[in-house]
């Protein structure tokens, strides 16, 4: 168990998939938890009255499109007036389409620049601060980044450009923070919540994977674990993938 009684996390993304998942651990492990969701209101509400039922802690959710700005500073007003003891942030809000760099540029390029690193920049920014005016220890941001970080697949060209520029934001961050504040990285692979669960192309999958299977929501929780646990490990882009990312498979 972590026991951050009396601390907060927010988590952007976190009304459904792994962002769900990791809002129900926190919860379970004392925290407060904030839910960010751009659609799905009801989701995000049903998921805070579970976690405040079921485990006692405070939860609230606050919505918007991060590709707004406006939107961003709303979550800032929110968190400045409800939850100054915000301890953990969770970078986890994400947009997966495929796009071309000649065809997509006026549709994709801006879109998937604000969603993926400028609204986490912004909200790191003003965590910093936060963290820093009121003198709270242990904090740290983690970036939910993706595996295929360490390939070129332009079929997706805007989606991985603008991971790849996340994953850099979160290692020269992690120097610009420290002592103070760790940032670090979970770059996920196939799991079982966000591909096709339909058996053939599980099965179809899992023979690209090094350890021929697909990985399940808790190995994201197990590593989200690690982070909070383990308070020397800052800069690190940890892959969660069954080894995909050592031959570019997938």
């Amino acid at each position: 168990m972590i026991n951050q009684t009396n601390q907060c996390a927010l988590i952007t993304g976190g009304s459904k998939r792994i962002g769900k998942e990791m809002a129900i651990f926190l919860a379970q492990n004392g925290y407060d938890v904030v839910i960010h969701f751009n659609k799905s209101s009801q989701q995000a509400q049903e998921l805070a009255d579970f976690l405040i039922q079921k485990f006692g802690v405070k939860s609230a959710i606050v919505g918007g499109d991060l590709t707004n700005k406006s939107c961003v500073q709303n979550i800032i007003d929110f968190m400045t007036q409800n939850f100054k003891n915000w301890k953990l942030l969770i970078n986890n809000a994400s947009i997966f389409n495929k796009s071309k760099f000649i065809e997509n540029i006026e549709d994709e390029f801006e879109k998937n620049l604000a969603i993926h690193l400028i609204s986490p920049s912004y909200l790191s920014n003003f965590f910093a601060k936060n963290v820093l005016n009121n003198n709270i220890s242990d904090a740290q941001i983690i970036n939910m980044i993706d595996k295929n970080i360490a390939r070129y697949d332009t079929k997706y060209f805007y989606y991985l450009l603008s991971k790849k520029c996340l994953a850099e934001f979160t290692k020269m961050l992690a120097l610009q923070l420290a002592p103070k504040i760790r940032v670090n990285g979970i770059a996920p692979g196939y799991i079982l919540s966000d591909v096709n669960s339909e058996p053939s192309h599980l099965n179809e999958t899992s023979k690209i994977i090094p350890l021929k299977r697909i990985g399940d929501v808790k190995n994201i929780l197990q590593t989200l674990e690690f982070l909070l646990k383990n308070d020397f490990v800052n800069g690190q882009i940890l892959s969660i993938d069954g080894g995909a990312s050592l031959n570019h498979a997938g």
